[in-house]
């Protein structure tokens, strides 16, 4: 059996980085597995952010997934702390990690630099809650960017560890990762990602923005030197931007850059903006229309959490009796 489990942060503001790294992934994937499970993950949300206002966050996020596609007659979505399963396999997990594991997470390493003793050890811990949030419904796979890797084969080694310890307790999952998704970098700076922490709102393109936000920020899009447009290791910003526009379009780059030759960057750029703004216009239309009901928002983010307890208790039962916990 195929299970899919993912999920985003509520955080920030969404943007195109989160669609084509992630929720396109999930789209296309509930159609080729047999279940998909996403998950809001705002338990991973408060290792960086207290914001009281985080819960309305968790119901845009929710809006957005449908709105992008998530179909809920394949998928299953509900938000992380509604399931308590997952705080406790995440402590159970934490017994069977080492501090050297997780001092060697990069992402770790590089938020809490130059400030290690200042971050919250929730922020320290978050692989082992992300191993526990995958391992709980036993995922045979997990679409991520190239960036949350490492955290899954954290994940697949702590399935390996138990397994060989007291035998079936896991499945062991695979990471899935899209060749391009490494390479969605953020419009003011092509050599880092995309990204709703971004200090910049000019680094992302948000779901939420309008066309003329929208155009202004792909016409200040940082470019290359020269004129080609193509995708080359020379020219970031420009392969970055050739990215974008055929992950959204669905064209081919070959066919992109055989367009665009001898185009200017100027008229590239409003292409690329009109390309997006005809790309996002439904999906926000729909988004609006969900939004605008958030009773039954609710209900399908409590119907989604009640629908993966069987899985999530199953799991958690069977590790609790192979570790000898209970009575």
């Amino acid at each position: 059996m195929k299970r899919v489990f993912s999920g985003i942060q509520p955080t920030g503001t969404l943007h195109l980085g989160n669609y084509l790294g992630a929720i396109k992934q999930w789209v296309e994937l509930q159609n080729k597995v047999d279940e998909s499970i996403f998950c809001i993950v705002d338990l991973h949300a408060i290792t960086v952010s207290r914001d009281p206002k985080l819960s309305d966050q968790i119901l845009n996020v929710a809006a957005w997934y449908l709105a992008c596609g998530v179909d809920l007659s394949k998928s299953k979505i509900f938000v992380q702390s509604m399931r308590p399963e997952h705080t406790e396999l995440a402590w159970i997990l934490n017994c069977f990690s080492t501090m050297g594991e997780l001092g060697r997470m990069t992402q770790y390493k590089e938020k809490s630099e130059g400030k290690r003793d200042a971050v919250s050890v929730g922020l320290f811990d978050y692989p082992i809650l992300m191993a526990a949030d995958i391992l709980l419904y036993q995922a045979t796979d997990v679409p991520v960017g190239d960036d949350q890797k490492q955290h899954v084969e954290l994940a697949r080694d702590l399935a390996i560890r138990l397994n060989n310890k007291y035998q079936g307790v896991f499945t062991v999952p695979e990471p899935i990762i899209r060749d391009d998704v490494q390479r969605i970098k953020g419009l003011d700076d092509p050599e880092k990602k995309m990204a709703k922490s971004a200090s910049s709102e000019y680094n992302y393109i948000a779901f939420s923005d309008s066309a003329e936000i929208i155009r202004k920020k792909i016409s200040r899009a940082v470019t290359d030197s020269g004129s080609e447009i193509v995708v080359r290791d020379d020219k970031p910003a420009m392969t970055n931007l050739l990215n974008i526009f055929s992950g959204i379009s669905g064209r081919n780059i070959k066919s992109l850059e055989t367009d665009f030759r001898g185009v200017g960057y100027g008229d590239f750029k409003k292409a690329l903006a009109e390309e997006i703004i005809l790309f996002l216009e439904p999906k926000q239309s729909r988004f609006k229309e969900i939004i605008a009901d958030k009773d039954k928002l609710r209900k399908i983010l409590i119907n989604g959490a009640e629908s993966v307890e069987p899985i999530a208790q199953k799991t958690l039962a069977k590790v609790k009796s192979k570790i000898g916990l209970g009575i």
